[in-house]
């Protein structure tokens, strides 16, 4: 997938990163200037986060982006209060508007064990060692399946999918647009727009 609005990296310096151990990282990041979606929302004890979502190719998959709207906060503390009715939520808060977006290069990987989910939907009997059927494999020997692992990799870069040479920075005057600098422990989520199903999400501590 690609960016519908295309992010280039910054090629004049790496910017700092604090992480959760409040370490600072020099980190390479992804800088675009354009019209995107964004917005702020509060947990119910008064804790501001801020959200933006990042458009890919044909906007009918997009990216969210959320942290804490004060550095001092841990993403931690609205990480309890973030749901997928929240997230759903966000769509009617967000208005466009010009900002600069600020985001580090990053990727993440997921493991999931799909076991569980396939025996609600009734696929059973190949987990079961007196029921499992794989005779047209091996007559040899018994066999069933103990587990499924379905794995996930989504990479953040400057076309969306995968790094490549890009040496165009972006200059930024003081009279700019408001910044939506990602510099700090973050989440993110996969969108599918049309149906709302989330196809990935995940939590950056540190890229």
């Amino acid at each position: 997938m690609s960016w519908h609005f295309p992010l280039f990296l910054v090629v004049t310096k790496k910017r700092p990163f604090v992480a959760a151990d409040g370490k600072s990282y020099q980190v390479p990041m992804l800088a675009q200037l354009s019209l995107f979606r964004s917005g702020s929302a509060s947990t119910p004890n008064g804790l501001w986060y801020n959200f933006i979502e990042l458009p890919y190719h044909g906007e009918s998959i997009s990216m969210l982006i959320a942290l804490p709207s004060e550095s001092s906060t841990p993403l931690s503390a609205i990480i309890p209060h973030i749901s997928t009715k929240t997230i759903d939520s966000w769509t009617s808060m967000m208005v466009p508007k010009r900002v600069q977006v600020v985001l580090p290069k990053f990727t993440a990987t997921a493991e999931m064990d799909l076991k569980e989910p396939l025996k609600v939907l009734g696929i059973t009997e190949m987990f079961d060692p007196s029921k499992a059927n794989f005779a047209k494999i091996t007559r040899s020997e018994s066999l069933h399946i103990s587990h499924i692992l379905q794995k996930a990799k989504i990479e953040v870069s400057e076309d969306g999918t995968k790094a490549s040479a890009v040496t165009t920075a972006i200059l930024i005057a003081r009279s700019s647009p408001p910044w939506f600098i990602v510099d700090r422990p973050f989440l993110f989520f996969i969108r599918h727009n049309p149906t709302g199903a989330f196809l990935f999400m995940g939590q950056i501590n540190k890229p």
